[in-house]
Order: C-alpha cells, then sequence, then structure tokens
C-alpha cells in the first residue's frame, strides 16, 4: 500500500519535524510505503482558472510547474496525507496551490449536495483517502473549527485531525481515518 506525504517547507518547525516522524512511523507501521513531497515557496504557481485541465489536457494541469507529478503520486496512493500549517484557519498558500490545483481530477459539470451546495462530480472511480492534519504553535479553538469546516465542506470523504500537542491522540486519531482508496465522490 501507498501513502503520500504531503508539507510545506516553507513551515518547517520542531513540531512539523515530529509530527512528521510519527505519520511515517504510523503509516509504516501499518504496512504502507510512504512517499513523501515537500512543498517550497514559489515552486508551484496559483491556479489560473484556464480550465485547460478540462478542454486541452484532461485530467492534468497544462501548467507544468510539479503538479502533474504530484497529482500523479497522489491518484496512485490509497492515502494522502496533508500536513498542513494551519494560518488564520486556513492553509498555507503553499498547500492551497497544491490543494487548489487538484481541479484536473474532476469534471467540469456541476452536481448538487444533498445540502444544497454545488461541486464538480468525480474524473475517476476512485481517489485515495485524504488525511489533513493541521498544526500550529498558537492555534484558537476558532481557528481549528474553521480549518476543520473548510475541509469537511469541500470534501465528502475526508479526516480532519487537529494538533493538540499530544502525540497519543494523533495516533488514536489516525487510528479511526480510512485508510484505503474511496469510491465515488469526492
Amino acid at each position: 500500500m501507498q501513502a503520500y506525504l504531503i508539507s510545506d517547507g516553507e513551515f518547517s518547525t520542531k513540531r512539523q519535524i515530529e509530527l512528521k516522524d510519527i505519520l511515517k512511523g504510523y503509516l509504516a507501521a501499518c504496512n504502507f510505503s510512504v512517499l513523501e513531497k515537500i512543498l517550497q515557496p514559489d515552486e508551484l504557481a496559483f491556479c489560473r482558472g484556464c480550465f485547460d485541465c478540462w478542454v486541452k489536457t484532461p485530467g492534468e494541469c497544462a501548467m507544468r510547474d510539479g503538479i502533474v507529478e504530484i497529482n500523479r503520486a497522489c491518484m496512485t496512493s490509497d492515502v494522502v496525507v496533508y500536513l498542513c500549517p494551519v494560518v488564520f484557519g486556513q492553509f498555507s498558500a503553499n498547500m492551497k496551490f497544491a490543494i487548489d490545483r487538484w481541479l484536473p481530477n474532476m469534471l467540469p459539470f456541476f452536481m448538487t449536495r444533498k445540502d444544497g451546495s454545488t461541486m464538480h462530480p468525480p474524473r475517476y472511480p476512485d481517489y485515495p483517502a485524504q488525511i489533513f492534519l493541521g498544526y500550529g504553535e498558537t492555534l484558537s479553538e476558532s481557528e481549528m473549527q474553521l480549518f476543520t469546516d473548510i475541509n469537511k465542506k469541500h470534501r465528502s470523504s475526508v479526516s480532519v485531525i487537529l494538533d493538540r500537542g499530544d502525540d497519543e491522540e494523533i495516533c488514536s486519531a489516525l487510528g479511526g481515518c480510512e485508510m484505503r482508496r474511496a469510491g465515488g465522490v469526492l
């Protein structure tokens, strides 16, 4: 089984390194081989909204700045773990660029969810499980709630874990996460 760990090199802290070690150890104990990507500042461009990934290069971003390799690694993994610095309740810019540029993995149509919101339907029959582990030195309860709400609103099959400094709590939360490919909607 394959796990893909994506982290932000711009927000490398002592705690981020500890969390990476916890994640790698946990995933290895669950028989995952771990492929790691450390995003660097200015490595990825923001999504231009050109929609070439839907009409000119279906399934692949037309910008060739490394996102094609990232998306391929994501789509061939069983689980993708985003180790996200939480900045004002959101992802860092580097993580947001990577997450926004998942767009080629969806179709250019709209479907309505049960709650009345719209989303793009899936391009593929199944997707990797997605886990967002948020961390930060001084996160408020409102920032943690916003991070959770945003992730759960935009993806139907996602796990959100927030670091509160307790390694056992992280491992316990990981134990409650789906660690296999999921079919259907994102």
